[in-house]
């Protein structure tokens, strides 16, 4: 569901990448598609160091979660975003818990939806002479913060053509929006598809955004659960437990700081991945590339947010390591 992923995220990301880098956003993508190919398929690790690399992953999935339920409460529920956010996140744990999902069938439907949202978003932005842009932008090093707060919503675990086509996505929708609003306006948007659309007189069409949205949002939220809590046990409780904790984000951070850190939560998976690599595998290009790209994107994230991962991190990683002994004296009873 990565393109599901992707859409749900760009509601957000095309104004903090905007605020962040100007129109070096569209080099921040490039940034992150380049993390995302280094990335995925990453080498085996020891299997003593497994623990810290599952529990990364999985809170770097769980941060998944109140981000796109944030981003459908600004859309559609602005004076109430908090409220909203955590209403989607429960309902989507109750989903979960109850071992429902979207069909296959019903998941290319709405990925079909996105695309041809997304190429109307596009043709709209060039159709229409944007509006004079004013004020400073941010310079080159823009870039690399851009970069990171899109990796999350490229990132996967293999090489395919849709890491390609996702990419090309990415930049033509970043570069309509920048091109009609300019980056200033951009960036100081909570809702900036929504402000795209008023720009360019299509408040009639808001409707048709409103739909986008539930249909971006709501697959993304339940999709990143159902991918969080995989690791962490019987399918009920740990839904129920991960739905709890991403309730409680969604309560807390709004859509730029939740996309904040799920950037920064998947970007230190990428350097924990890179790391035991190289442990267990000593020459690795791969790895090696990948660990120097996502340390240099994290060095330009807030860093109030490094602390946070790290202990979000450690305790996921605890309950990873405390599951292992008693699952191999399950195997071998």
């Amino acid at each position: 569901m990565v393109g599901v992923r992707l859409g749900a995220g760009l509601l957000v990301a095309l104004g903090a990448g905007a605020a962040a880098g100007g129109w070096w956003l569209l080099g921040g993508v490039v940034l992150a598609g380049l993390l995302a190919l280094c990335a995925a398929r990453p080498a085996p690790v020891a299997p003593r160091a497994a623990w810290l690399l599952d529990g990364t992953r999985a809170v770097a999935r769980l941060a998944g979660v109140p981000l796109f339920a944030a981003a459908f409460a600004v859309y559609l529920f602005p004076q109430h975003a908090r409220l909203a956010a955590v209403a989607l996140v429960l309902a989507v744990t109750a989903v979960d818990a109850l071992g429902l999902s979207l069909p296959r069938y019903l998941r290319g439907w709405l990925l079909g939806v996105l695309l041809v949202a997304a190429g109307g978003l596009v043709a709209v932005c060039l159709a229409i002479a944007p509006v004079p842009a004013t004020g400073p932008v941010p310079g080159v090093t823009g870039m690399f913060s851009a970069g990171a707060v899109v990796y999350p919503l490229l990132a996967r675990r293999r090489v395919s053509w849709w890491l390609a086509g996702s990419v090309a996505l990415a930049l033509a929708v970043c570069a309509a929006a920048l091109y009609q609003l300019g980056p200033v306006r951009l960036g100081l948007s909570d809702a900036p598809v929504r402000d795209v659309l008023a720009v360019v007189d299509g408040q009639a069409i808001e409707p048709l955004l409103a739909g986008v949205v539930v249909i971006a949002t709501l697959p993304a939220a339940l999709g990143s659960l159902a991918r969080a809590r995989a690791g962490f046990g019987p399918a009920r409780r740990s839904s129920v437990v991960c739905g709890l904790v991403a309730a409680a984000g969604a309560a807390v951070l709004g859509p730029v700081p939740a996309l904040v850190l799920a950037a920064t939560l998947a970007l230190a998976e990428v350097v924990v991945a890179s790391l035991l690599t190289l442990m267990l595998r000593r020459r690795d290009a791969r790895a090696v590339a990948s660990a120097a790209l996502a340390i240099t994107l994290l060095a330009w994230a807030p860093p109030v947010y490094l602390p946070v991962a790290v202990v979000v991190i450690g305790v996921s990683a605890a309950v990873m390591a405390a599951r292992r002994p008693a699952t191999g004296a399950g195997a071998r009873g």
